[in-house]
């Protein structure tokens, strides 16, 4: 699924760059399916991105798109360098949008992304996945307890009181054994109170070992529909491992 999208729903024109990445510093999520995508290889993470981010300004300027999402199937953090840098002409002036895990979010890396990339605003996405702590760590094993809940939500309040132009969104997994539809709205609602956007995920098993997908009840799907700021459904073109998109050979 790596590669450059283009996508326009309810956030508007979007352009989606799923770059190369490291295998994930934490990497015990009982779901994730991003290790199918990373490379131990740096020279191969490295030369990968850099077509990737090419084909990227290329779209840019003939898209022009309102806001360009930046994801590698980890934290942005933890790309390397030569990708981070190459990322700049993006930025700039647009609003930008990055992935981390939890203990990446912190004043000071705000501050520096702010003072680096220099974009209009800069969205961060988080995988809580649940405000359910007890989901959280047992059946999701996130390795986020309720203190680093609380502690992003603190920086979020303490970012936006220094005027900093910075939203803090979390994503919200629905459709897996163990979550259930009433811990889901419990914390679509949770979620929305104390960050800027909840982008609700219909849970997909790649591998042999992830937990069981379930239906959607109707009422989930209504629900989320009007109060998420974004529903993935798991369509096609993100499949992870197919080659979709300008992705390199």
């Amino acid at each position: 699924m790596i590669g450059v999208f283009r996508e326009q729903d309810e956030l508007g024109r979007r352009l989606i760059v799923i770059l190369r990445g490291f295998p994930c510093s934490y990497g015990k999520c009982t779901f994730c399916p991003f290790a199918i995508e990373q490379s131990l290889h740096t020279s191969k993470v490295i030369f990968d991105n850099r077509e990737i981010i090419n084909n990227a300004v290329r779209e840019k300027e003939e898209y022009r798109p309102d806001r360009i999402a930046v994801f590698n199937g980890g934290s942005f953090h933890e790309l390397p360098y030569d990708t981070v840098e190459r990322l700049k002409p993006l930025a700039k002036n647009t609003v930008f949008e990055v992935e981390e895990r939890s203990e990446f979010i912190t004043l000071e890396s705000i501050r520096n992304l702010l003072d680096y990339y220099k974009p209009e605003h800069l969205v961060i996405r988080v995988g809580f996945e649940t405000f359910r702590e007890d989901i959280r760590e047992k059946t999701l094993n996130k390795g986020m307890p309720d203190s680093e809940l609380k502690r992003v939500i603190q920086v979020r309040i303490e970012a936006q009181s220094r005027g900093w132009p910075v939203s803090i969104w979390s994503y919200l997994l629905f459709g897996m054994k163990g979550i259930s539809e009433e811990s889901v709205a419990e914390s679509l609602r949770a979620f929305k109170k104390v960050f800027d956007g909840v982008i609700a995920v219909r849970y997909k098993k790649y591998l042999p070992n992830h937990p069981e997908p379930v239906p959607v009840s109707k009422e989930l799907r209504e629900l989320l529909n009007r109060e998420a700021d974004l529903v993935d459904w798991g369509g096609e073109q993100w499949m992870i491992g197919e080659k979709k998109g300008y992705a390199p050979e």
